[in-house]
């Protein structure tokens, strides 16, 4: 029996995995295709994605979206199967449930630019961009989904006018949380 067919289907949850490559960290979207009998987790990966990235107990953390719940956990890569291009990752020893926001979120329309940041810390693009949500620990955006590299940057800066300031203040953030079209970031 192949490794696949030791899966049962659940469905497309997705799942964002941090893997912790050389020299940086990699962000990537997944969904999860099934779990195995030793309760490892069967995840797609994007065809276009090079699989010398997945090296065999490689750390991996993961968050995803479930029932309006947002889960973390950290594990391993077990397997990278290269038809359809997947990877097994451990059995996670702890799912956790992220704690609600300490802060609401204030909703806004205001434009601002985001500049992706090469692992050397270059500027990869500048990019407009909406935000939607505002709070002391986060925001949300909008940007075109083509307008983003191919391969996202997990840091960048932020500038934007926020309402009754006369400046553009410039925020250094990391990507919390994305989906096709929003992306969350912490600042």
């Amino acid at each position: 029996m192949s490794t696949a067919s030791q899966y049962f289907p659940i469905g497309s949850n997705v799942l964002w995995l941090t893997i912790a490559s050389s020299p940086e960290k990699v962000l990537l979207r997944s969904s999860l295709l099934g779990l195995g009998a030793d309760h490892s987790l069967l995840c797609a990966i994007p065809k276009d994605q090079a699989l010398d990235l997945f090296a065999i107990g490689l750390p991996c953390k993961c968050r995803s979206f479930i029932d309006g719940e947002i889960y973390e956990f950290e594990t391993v890569i077990q397997e990278t199967l290269t038809f359809p291009p997947a990877i097994r990752l451990k059995a996670p020893p702890n799912i956790t449930r992220q704690i609600p926001r300490s802060f609401p979120r204030l909703s806004v329309d205001i434009s601002g630019t985001v500049r992706p940041l090469s692992r050397q810390r270059h500027i990869l693009a500048v990019l407009p961009v909406q935000l939607s949500d505002l709070s002391p620990t986060g925001c949300q955006f909008s940007i075109d989904p083509s307008a983003w590299p191919k391969v996202s940057a997990l840091h960048l800066y932020l500038s934007c006018r926020l309402p009754d300031f006369h400046y553009h203040s410039k925020f250094h953030a990391s990507i919390e949380w994305r989906t096709r079209d929003r992306h969350q970031i912490s600042v």
